[in-house]
């Protein structure tokens, strides 16, 4: 496609980046802007891809010598990284030519559909979680290191606590947790023995996998520690079983042996929806749960519909109108109104349009290779996300929902 635009010319074009609607997801969670940009302002074709593409015998010499000096040298438009946003919403904008907006759509929609498909899935599982306190475990059954790394620094984004993952905490200054496994236990003469001897390392610091052969048994053998040495417990995990029954049976332990601050944790395939049913419904006394695979993979929608798609071509709008993947054409604005600091509808105009007693969503933040914007950390997108969360009124937080929030197009 790039060559036929090079040999053709080069028009102005725009390209806007949405997600269409999915059952499951009433709001969407923006993130990976600041990833997304420095990997767009690095984007080059080095000697080995041009070696590499001159293999192929299908690229014109000129042409490959075009991409030889190739850089980004348009315009980026975006929400605020941390936005709330919804479907069929533009969310990102490319200008320039028209082979630096087609050229980057791969690398643009991977970045962001796996950042946006994270970030929106743990934000739903700290809705669930009520008081409770949720860590990121999903490192091993994610796809890949960098998958792994993405995984933990949306978690905390978005409000978990800490995670497993000790580069991430390195990386990006994330708490970091974790407890024994079950290969740890296994590995001592008894199970007691395995615990003494944590104990012995870690203090009173020490947290107690309980069930990796029978959960009471477990926990009571973590009370006789407690006695016998003095120990103060700082929690005990659940990995399997039922949560439900077990929660309430262990607390009554831990109480009764005077252990009433020792954190009960649950892991083991934990979601929004498992925690709001222990939480929400059961009322069920959990401290802290442990969010791995599930989250990881965003395990109830792995993949959702981003599309990022050719608007204006030499400031003439242009679209789509094939059954069922239609979009509306020209570069947009999404201006968004509050009401007594609560989120009440937003309005998807032109570019151009001005709306009084509005907030407009999307703002330049990158252009001929310059920074707009001042990169935030991540206690900032942090605050923000929880801020955000705070404005959406509940029903489109309730797991169940089906009402959408209102967007209104005026295109």
């Amino acid at each position: 496609m790039c060559q036929v635009y090079w040999r053709q010319g080069l028009p102005d074009a725009t390209f806007s980046l949405f997600f269409r609607p999915n059952p499951k997801r009433l709001y969407f969670v923006l993130s990976g802007i600041d990833d997304l940009l420095h990997k767009i302002d690095e984007f080059r074709f080095d000697d080995d891809d041009l070696i590499y593409l001159e293999s192929l015998n299908i690229f014109d010499k000129d042409y490959l010598r075009y991409l030889s000096t190739f850089r980004f040298d348009g315009l980026v438009r975006s929400m605020k990284n941390g936005s709330i946003f919804f479907p069929n919403e533009s969310v990102l904008e490319i200008t320039g030519n028209i082979i630096e907006g087609q050229i980057l759509e791969t690398l643009i929609i991977n970045e962001l559909h796996s950042n946006i498909s994270l970030a929106t899935k743990s934000t739903r599982i700290v809705q669930s979680s009520g008081n409770s306190t949720i860590v990121d475990f999903s490192a091993r059954r994610t796809y890949g290191y960098e998958a792994a790394l993405k995984a933990s620094k949306n978690a905390y984004l978005s409000g978990f606590e800490g995670t497993s993952n000790f580069d991430a905490g390195k990386l990006f200054d994330i708490p970091v947790s974790g407890t024994m496994g079950h290969s740890y236990i296994l590995g001592f003469q008894n199970e007691y023995q395995s615990f003494l001897n944590y104990a012995q390392e870690f203090k009173s610091n020490s947290i107690y996998l309980v069930d990796t052969f029978d959960s009471l048994e477990g926990v009571q053998k973590v009370i006789e520690l407690h006695k016998n040495e003095s120990l103060d417990i700082r929690g005990i995990r659940l990995d399997s079983g039922d949560f439900s029954t077990l929660s309430y049976k262990v607390r009554k332990m831990l109480d009764s042996a005077g252990l009433k601050t020792t954190k009960i944790i649950v892991s083991g395939s934990m979601d929004e929806y498992k925690i709001h049913e222990l939480i929400n419904k059961k009322k069920c006394p959990i401290d802290i749960f442990g969010v791995g695979s599930d989250y990881g993979v965003s395990s109830d929608v792995p993949v959702l519909e981003c599309v990022y798609k050719l608007v204006e071509i030499d400031n003439q709008p242009v679209n789509k109108n094939s059954p069922n993947k239609s979009y509306l054409p020209y570069s947009k604005q999404i201006y968004r109104k509050l009401h007594n600091n609560m989120m009440d509808h937003d309005i998807v105009t032109k570019n151009s349009a001005k709306k009084n007693g509005y907030f407009p969503m999307i703002k330049n933040i990158y252009e001929r290779g310059d920074y707009l914007i001042n990169k935030e950390s991540l206690h900032d997108v942090r605050n923000y996300i929880k801020i955000q969360m705070e404005q959406l009124p509940d029903n489109y937080k309730n797991l169940k929902s089906e009402k959408k929030y209102p967007v209104f197009f005026e295109i």
